[in-house]
């Protein structure tokens, strides 16, 4: 078992936890299948808008997003939101499955396996999506329950009087909501992370999101702002390394390959790749991401060079479009990190604040619950034995019975 100091410094350790290929595959595993779920519902969406397949295809490739600025139907939207939803529950299953291995980690099995951690995803990740689902219907219904009570101010006369009597009532449920809001905030955060350590159903887990923003709100602040520091840390480090292989790669493979050739076989390849910076990030984080990948030498993935035509054909053209998916499969290495760290952080800060607030160790305890487990296991066999062993007598003595009838039956 890891023995944890329960305060700030323990975030630290969300580095070195999350650099583990067991957890970043899971990580990989979920930015895949939920990406290509996004990918596909978006291209809907936007098929369905009236929007060519080229058009989305060259401003954003696999990635697309709605912007601001596009005026699409309704139905558009949903296809869209569907997407995003997709996503989230995707990547909500797969933080219960890196918190459940983190969580063994700490314990001290460290060779507890990824389908494990998977069978507990899907069997308990359900809690982790339904406790902020609960709290957003909660909050909508207070919305609709809220504007029906409107619909009586357009009574004359009593209708301004009912509003004014039921101001004062309406400002405490206005906070209420947005007290709601952060909870839900709060549970979509650290909600896979307090599943995959204790296992809660969607009630435990959402008493234990009100629980910390309730008795432990500054260090969950604190700790959170520390893990997106070592995350975005983790991310840029692996992200340089990860670019410099490339162009190690590029020069050694240089050497033998002409260079014309080669240089036609990753301008194409580059083609395929584009990331696009959401329209709704600030100005600084956008010069800051624009920065860095100026800095490791990879402008090309926001502003990727045009197709040229093929070396020798159509070998270099399915050559391009491979590499091309090696370039995605790259990204999505670097971003699981990220999302690795993330989620063995959020397992660590969940561990401290329930030691700080309820005083408890989860590692202790969930020890004493495995060895009742085990001792109720053992139980139940000695028990289904000792039955098995009082069945077999019975046969026995049944067989020695008949014998002795028979006997009886001849002599008379």
């Amino acid at each position: 078992m890891t023995n944890l100091h329960f305060n700030f410094k323990d975030v630290f350790r969300a580095g070195r936890l999350g650099f583990s290929a067991k957890k970043m595959w899971i990580s990989f595993l979920g930015l895949l299948i939920g990406g290509i779920g996004y990918t596909i519902l978006s291209y809907i969406a936007f098929l369905t808008a009236g929007i060519r397949i080229g058009e989305v295809w060259a401003s954003y490739r696999l990635m697309p997003f709605l912007a601001q600025d596009i005026t699409i139907p309704w139905y558009s939207w949903v296809i869209w939101v569907a997407g995003i939803v997709w996503w989230v529950c995707v990547t909500i299953i797969t933080g219960v499955a890196v918190s459940k291995v983190t969580y063994e980690q700490l314990k001290g099995d460290e060779f507890y396996e990824i389908k494990e951690a998977f069978k507990f995803a899907l069997k308990n990740g359900k809690s982790a999506i339904l406790a902020p689902l609960v709290l957003i219907i909660f909050i909508l219904s207070l919305i609709v329950m809220g504007i029906i009570l409107a619909l009586i101010t357009w009574i004359p006369y009593f209708g301004q009087l009912f509003f004014s009597i039921m101001a004062i009532p309406a400002f405490f449920v206005c906070i209420f909501i947005l007290y709601l809001v952060v909870v839900t905030l709060v549970s979509l955060i650290i909600g896979p992370s307090i599943v995959g350590t204790t296992g809660n159903d969607t009630f435990d887990t959402l008493f234990e999101a009100f629980s910390v923003i309730n008795d432990q709100p500054w260090r969950f602040i604190v700790y959170e702002f520390l893990l997106k520091l070592v995350m975005i840390v983790g991310v840029g480090i692996l992200g340089f390394f990860a670019a410099k292989a490339i162009y190690l790669g590029y020069t050694v493979i240089g050497i033998i390959v002409p260079g014309d050739k080669l240089n036609n076989i990753f301008t194409n390849a580059a083609y395929y790749v584009k990331l696009v910076i959401p329209d709704f990030y600030p100005e600084s984080i956008r010069n800051i991401i624009t920065g860095y990948l100026d800095w490791i030498g990879m402008s090309n993935l926001l502003f990727p060079p045009e197709y040229v035509p093929a070396y020798e054909g159509w070998a270099g053209a399915i050559s391009s479009f491979i590499l091309g998916i090696v370039y995605y499969l790259i990204i999505l290495g670097v971003v699981s990190l990220g999302c690795s760290i993330y989620w063995a952080g959020n397992t660590l800060i969940f561990t401290v604040l329930v030691k700080k607030k309820d005083d408890k160790n989860l590692l202790e305890i969930k020890e004493e619950v495995v060895e009742e487990k085990k001792e109720e296991e053992v139980e139940k066999k000695e028990t289904e034995e000792e039955k098995k062993a009082k069945k077999s007598r019975k046969k026995e003595e049944g067989s020695e019975e008949k014998p002795e009838s028979e006997k009886e039956e001849k002599k008379e």
